[in-house]
């Protein structure tokens, strides 16, 4: 004859579920972080932008020389008034991501900005520039269209 007391406490049942998961997270998140680093873009693709190890859809996307981060309004046309905040950092550099695809348009007025050598690239192409910018320690500024 058994008894409940005789039964395993179903605490033990959880505990041992949790045991086995969590060396799985862990792994999962050290990826994560290791593919996504900090002050970098990580993981991009169309409509999601990973910066700082922060997964952010559907965004446009401002980082300013200072580290000073921002979302701002989805746009396909670029005016200098849109990269005005950018500038205020002084950056040595000012990237401008016009979108996967490169359908977002940019004022001509922001190519003659003065001391700041403006690159305006596809997204991917103004991510790999930034991240190597970035590492290299220049000042650099980007406003990144993540869509089209």
């Amino acid at each position: 004859m058994t008894y409940a007391s005789d039964a395993p406490p179903r605490h033990n049942k959880r505990r041992r579920y949790i045991a086995r998961l969590l060396p799985v997270v862990i792994v999962v998140l050290a990826v994560w972080v290791i593919a996504n680093p900090r002050e970098r873009f990580g993981w991009c693709c169309y409509a999601l932008t990973t910066y700082n190890t922060i997964p952010r859809p559907i965004a446009d996307y401002q980082v300013r020389s200072d580290g000073k981060v921002r979302t701002v309004s989805k746009t396909h046309s670029i005016s200098l008034a849109t990269v005005e905040w950018l500038l205020e950092s002084r950056p040595q550099v000012l990237i401008i991501g016009t979108g996967w695809d490169g359908v977002a348009k940019t004022d001509a007025t922001i190519a003659h900005i003065e001391d700041c050598q403006v690159r305006v690239l596809k997204t991917s192409e103004a991510i790999k520039l930034f991240n190597q910018l970035k590492s290299a320690g220049s000042a650099v500024s980007i406003h990144l269209h993540s869509t089209c």
